[in-house]
């Protein structure tokens, strides 16, 4: 592991390709799509994270910029999952392209949103990244469905 993160210091990649080869890491490569869509999710968050902290280190991250990811990965993986729902609804609805991307980029927030809160509750707690994932799934299940 070692020779791994001195390999990628060495290699000055960029924030993109440093969040893949993290990525890679640790996640297994069978290739599922639950995978590929976590990695692309992970890979947008980290990428988040360099935005928001443009001279964070990837290797030596607080406990805050860890659960920034994690949260940011979980927030992403749940609205992908939720574009995948609506995908042919966004299709059929006679709404402009335009008003369909905003309300997408609102989902986006509240989701987010929504995430921060379940972190800060299960800070206290130290609960597993699959129990915060699943609070915040059935939340955002239940507002939707209101």
């Amino acid at each position: 592991m070692t020779d791994w993160v001195a390999r990628c210091r060495s290699a000055n990649l960029s924030a993109s390709d440093l969040a893949l080869e993290v990525l890679k890491e640790v996640i297994s490569g069978s290739g599922s799509i639950d995978e590929e869509s976590l990695r692309d999710a992970g890979a947008e968050a980290l990428a988040k994270l360099y935005e928001n902290h443009p001279d964070v280190d990837i290797f030596d991250l607080t406990d805050a910029q860890i659960a920034e990811v994690i949260g940011l990965t979980i927030a992403i993986q749940i609205c992908q999952r939720i574009d995948m729902q609506l995908g042919q609804t966004y299709e059929k609805l006679k709404h402009d392209p335009a008003q369909i991307q905003e309300r997408r980029a609102d989902i986006r927030e509240w989701v987010w949103a929504e995430v921060r809160v379940v972190l800060e509750e299960k800070k206290a707690s130290y609960a597993d990244p699959k129990s915060l994932a699943q609070s915040v799934l059935q939340s955002a299940l239940q507002v939707f469905a209101e």
